[in-house]
């Protein structure tokens, strides 16, 4: 019997059926790499770029303060016995770097009474933050890391006066300070519930924050809130809580007035509100009948200086604002909160009421307050500038002149930094008009201040002190 051989049949074959695997097998990895790749485009949302956009400029803060505690023992032979002990407290919070070479965002509570303050980037790297600056009443305060030449992640900023209600934020920060030890910054995501929230708290007036249900815990302070292309539209400072956590109630600091805040810093030190030479006055519910305006809101005017900037505006005595730069004007404190950093030379448009009639103007700051005369004081202040300020161990106000018939005249002289009345703190001239506000009606107060690196302490007696102007 023949043998039948089919070598070429056979090899055609076997090459078909193995390229038509391979092919199949080809076929079905390109298939499952596409699949994959669809995969993972889907999961690179907005949000996810936006995340790796902005968290490498979100750092973690811990700011360690020395507190003075005391401690009660029974001794057999004195009996009850106190004794004075310091521990340190630290404070963990977030920051934002703001520019490469090295200034951190973050909130004036989260460093508050630092002694040390400590910043962890992103990457890891560790640094020992100075404070260039604060502004207790913005709650914002300016850090500056040593980055000796080396380039740090920023922050791009955005425009928070844009903000559409609903639009998607993410509040990135370190909260409950699961960060130590892993510099990844936490994410949370939700949308902008409402804009131009006024809300006070411990005593700090906030105007125009921004609300939002992204979570936001302690820790989160002074973190960063950006918008869908990972731009800076807040610094996440409060969270209204009925538990201490979040219950999707969470507030920021609109980005545009912490870049204005962040510029005078830079550039004084502190901010320095311009120079109004007006005394302005609640609206009561009376006083509204008597003006013919049907709710009591603004602030009366009841005095303009000579040298006010709205002398020559049109307002006069028992006018009312109602609004400026086009923000309603709620009362006196809603008054000081949006003027303060109003800026100069440039017009302001103005809104009042004359006899239940509205009515327009506009008027240009041109001075910052920079000196200011207490009634009843006998002296003269000055509000230092950066590189006076650096003089001092503490920052303060500087004295500038003593009248010499003053109570103060044997206790003060010029170049005294006064610091501290009573129990506050005086880090600026407002500060200390607002004290001056509050201890008017006492006849007895304690002065303390700084001279050549020695701090002094001196009692104050006021007799018969006239209202101020502001």
């Amino acid at each position: 019997m023949d043998t039948i051989r089919y070598p070429i049949k056979l090899s055609i074959l076997v090459s078909i059926l193995v390229g038509t695997l391979w092919n199949n097998a080809h076929s079905a990895g390109t298939h499952r790499e596409a699949a994959q790749s669809a995969v993972t485009t889907s999961r690179r949302t907005a949000i996810v770029t936006a995340v790796a956009k902005a968290s490498p400029a979100v750092v973690n803060i811990s700011a360690v303060r020395s507190v003075e505690t005391r401690t009660s023992f029974d001794e057999w032979f004195w009996g009850e016995v106190t004794l004075p002990r310091r521990r340190a407290l630290r404070e963990v919070g977030s920051g934002v770097i703001v520019d490469q070479k090295g200034h951190i965002l973050t909130n004036y509570h989260v460093i508050r009474d630092a002694d040390k303050i400590n910043v962890t980037i992103s990457d890891g790297r560790e640094f020992e933050a100075q404070i260039v600056g604060y502004d207790p009443f913005s709650d914002l305060a300016l850090l500056e890391v040593e980055t000796d030449g080396v380039s740090l992640p920023e922050i791009q900023w955005g425009n928070s006066d844009t903000l559409l209600i609903g639009e998607w934020v993410v509040a990135i920060g370190n909260p409950f300070g699961l960060s130590l030890g892993d510099a990844q910054p936490t994410v949370t995501v939700g949308i902008v519930s409402a804009t131009r929230r006024i809300l006070t708290v411990e005593d700090l007036y906030h105007e125009d924050l921004i609300q939002t249900d992204a979570s936001i815990n302690p820790g989160n302070s002074g973190g960063a809130l950006v918008n869908i292309h990972g731009e800076l539209i807040g610094i996440n400072t409060v969270i209204r809580s009925t538990s201490g956590g979040s219950q999707g109630v969470g507030f920021a600091i609109p980005v545009n007035k912490a870049r204005q805040v962040v510029q005078q810093i830079t550039e004084y030190g502190s901010v320095i509100p311009p120079y109004f030479d007006l005394e302005v006055q609640p609206v009561t519910e009376e006083l509204a009948e008597k003006l013919s305006m049907s709710h009591n809101t603004g602030v009366l005017v009841s005095e303009i200086g000579k040298r006010s900037p709205i002398t020559d505006t049109g307002i006069k005595r028992g006018d009312v604002i109602v609004a400026i730069s086009g923000q309603r004007i709620k009362d006196e404190q809603d008054f000081n909160a949006r003027t303060r950093l109003l800026p100069l030379n440039q017009p302001i448009q103005c809104e009042f009421i004359r006899r239940g009639k509205r009515r327009q103007t506009e008027f240009t700051l041109k001075t910052l307050q920079w000196n200011y005369a207490p009634p009843g004081w006998g002296i003269a202040l000055a509000q230092p500038d950066k590189t006076m300020a650096q003089k001092y161990g503490q920052r303060g106000v500087i004295v500038t002149h003593v009248e010499k018939d003053s109570g103060l005249a044997d206790a003060l002289e010029r170049g005294d930094l006064i610091y501290q009345i009573d129990d506050t703190a005086i880090h600026s001239l407002e500060i200390f008009k607002i004290v001056d506000d509050h201890i008017r009606t006492q006849s007895r107060t304690q002065v303390y201040f700084e001279r050549d690196g020695v701090y002094q302490a001196v009692p104050v007696t006021f007799f018969n002190r006239n209202n101020r102007r502001r």
